[in-house]
């Protein structure tokens, strides 16, 4: 059975953004790796920190996906925490970068306010 939910969602800023770098770096072949990691953060985010970058190739742990043209791809072990958030770029005095809002992350026992 397949999942209809896409790995992630782009805003339309976002999108751009990762089409820039993939320019600046000669890399529009490239994947978008997308990786999810514990430990650390409020609680409001699941502890959950994520990383992403470009490779040249997937292996065979990835799940790959085309999302918007794009590429992208998780670890199968990230997928499933990954599967439906949507990714968003941030610009402000304070923080300019991409933003992963995940909704499989649970805030109820969130205490710092955000939510």
């Amino acid at each position: 059975m397949q999942n209809l939910q896409p790995l992630v969602m782009f805003t339309p800023l976002a999108r751009q953004k990762i089409g820039e770098v993939l320019q600046e770096e000669k890399a529009t072949d490239s994947f978008l790796k997308i990786e999810v990691y514990q430990g650390g953060g409020c609680a409001c985010s699941g502890g959950f920190r994520y990383a992403l970058s470009l490779e040249k190739s997937a292996g065979d742990a990835d799940v790959v996906e085309e999302v918007g043209g794009l590429k992208v791809m998780a670890a199968k072990a990230d997928a499933e925490m990954l599967r439906g958030s949507k990714i968003d770029f941030i610009e402000s005095l304070q923080k300019t970068g991409f933003k992963i809002e995940n909704p499989n992350v649970h805030t109820e026992a969130c205490g710092c306010g955000g939510h």
